[in-house]
């Protein structure tokens, strides 16, 4: 049985497919459902039937695409690394070869599986692969116990995953969807939820042969090593499972909504600092404070758009991975024109008026270009008014914002009122802070308050 590692770099999202709504069952009996519930005994589970898995597929009668397992054939010249003297050349395979030379638990030192059918980025990884992705190549070596493979044409040679396994993973998992489907929610394999994620994704193969075949049929490319020694097989097991990094949040919405960040920027001149561009550019690895982060306002605009200040980064990263259009930042016209008005108001009016305000303090200055929370809450106000009147009403709240930075006082927005109140908030502390911030703003932009009344927005919300 085969498995492979897959990487978050790996990981190319496509369209979202929403679950099915389950039909209602006739009265009577409901089958049982068994109750395996937690993650390990599901994995316990699942790796049982990837070791059946071919013994099944025949007896579906699948057993034509299980045919005699040839010698591996190269499809262009092999290569020898200079550090370790191993061959290593590519080969290409229908899946129903792969699973079978490969093996999911006869692998040198490798790492435990992971939940990959709870686990988002490797259930989106499943996903695109049903829907026609390519994945990214595996590499497996040669061995033979005690000596090395000096020809793939030797007979009994064992192919170990180097570099692959969870992406093999889900491969046998996707073959065990196809054909099993819910039946592995009844004895306690999948959980409801993972197989409603699945389910039109699979469906959308045909009947169950006919998608176990497409899936079995697909081809596989993927790197051979022989020629290499225990010592040389644990050198590259270690260096190519160590050597990866998981993206970053801000560089994945800075790449997601690079098109909308590049608007913004052209349109307001708003000085933005990209993980992924300046810090190599300019060697730092913090963006000055008068900057703001692209990805941060990546979040204002959501936030805007949405009225939602619940917006952080995670959950927002995740969402665009879920939709087809993220990449392309495809978000209506108008919503684009006044996110663009609104940021630019205050790049070039609200956070220069703080900048002359809080001059002598450096804790209250740069809340705007420090984005997050406050930028967040500050952004989905804004679009609460503007939704619930136009751009017009928008515009004058803004305007009341400026007028009060215009008031000769020390601390105008009251964030010294701000800062003591966020001190005695204890439980869900973004998601409150977040909601502290977006109330506020939107009370003083009614007119309920004629001042940010950080206090009383903390009592008529119960947040402490």
């Amino acid at each position: 049985m085969a498995t492979l590692v897959i990487e978050a770099d790996d990981v190319m999202a496509t369209t979202h497919y929403q679950p099915k709504r389950e039909k209602s069952m006739p009265p009577g009996k409901r089958p049982k459902v068994a109750p395996h519930s937690n993650r390990f005994d599901r994995q316990k589970l699942l790796k049982e039937k990837m070791t059946d898995l071919e013994a099944d597929l025949r007896a579906a009668g699948l057993g034509d695409l299980m045919g005699e397992i040839k010698p591996v054939r190269p499809i262009a010249k092999e290569l020898i690394d200079r550090k370790t003297g191993a061959k290593i050349f590519h080969v290409e395979e229908p899946l129903s070869v792969y699973v079978r030379r490969t093996t999911l638990t006869g692998n040198k030192s490798q790492r435990a599986p992971f939940d990959h059918l709870n686990d988002p980025i490797y259930r989106r990884l499943m996903r695109d692969f049903v829907q026609g992705a390519l994945m990214p190549e595996a590499r497996v070596a040669a061995v033979k116990d005690g000596v090395k493979v000096l020809s793939v044409e030797e007979a009994d040679i064992n192919y170990s995953i180097i570099d692959g396994l969870q992406r093999s993973w889900c491969y046998a998992t996707l073959l065990l969807l196809a054909l099993h489907r819910d039946q592995l929610v009844a004895d306690g394999s999948v959980t409801q939820e993972a197989w409603n994620y699945f389910r039109p994704v699979i469906e959308s193969l045909g009947d169950r042969d006919t998608a176990v075949r497409n899936l079995l049929q697909r081809t596989i490319r993927y790197e051979i090593y022989y020629n290499i020694d225990l010592a040389g097989l644990l050198h590259y097991m270690v260096t190519f499972n160590t050597a990866q990094r998981r993206m970053s949040l801000p560089v994945q919405l800075e790449i997601m909504r690079g098109p909308l960040i590049d608007e913004i920027e052209r349109a307001t001149s708003i000085p933005v600092f990209r993980d992924s561009v300046d810090i190599e550019a300019q060697g730092k690895t913090q963006k000055n404070k008068e900057q703001f982060a692209a990805s941060d306002l990546a979040v204002a605009a959501e936030a805007f758009i949405t009225n939602n200040p619940q917006a952080p980064q995670k959950e927002l990263a995740e969402e665009f991975l879920e939709k087809d259009t993220a990449y392309a930042g495809a978000v209506d016209v108008g919503d684009i024109a006044d996110v663009i008005t609104m940021l630019k108001r205050v790049a070039t009016e609200i956070h220069p008026a703080m900048l002359k305000v809080y001059a002598a303090d450096a804790g209250k200055k740069f809340y705007f270009s420090s984005g997050g929370t406050f930028m967040g809450g500050f952004a989905a106000a804004c679009g609460h008014i503007r939704n619930k009147g136009d751009n017009t009403k928008l515009q004058k709240a803004i305007e009341k914002l400026v007028a009060l930075l215009a008031i000769p006082e020390d601390d105008p927005f009251s964030l010294g009122e701000y800062q003591d109140a966020i001190k005695d908030i204890h439980s869900s502390r973004g998601k409150m802070m977040r909601r502290l911030v977006y109330d506020t703003f939107l009370r003083f932009f009614n007119g309920t308050t004629e001042r940010l009344e950080w206090t009383d927005a903390v009592r008529s919300l119960s947040i402490k």
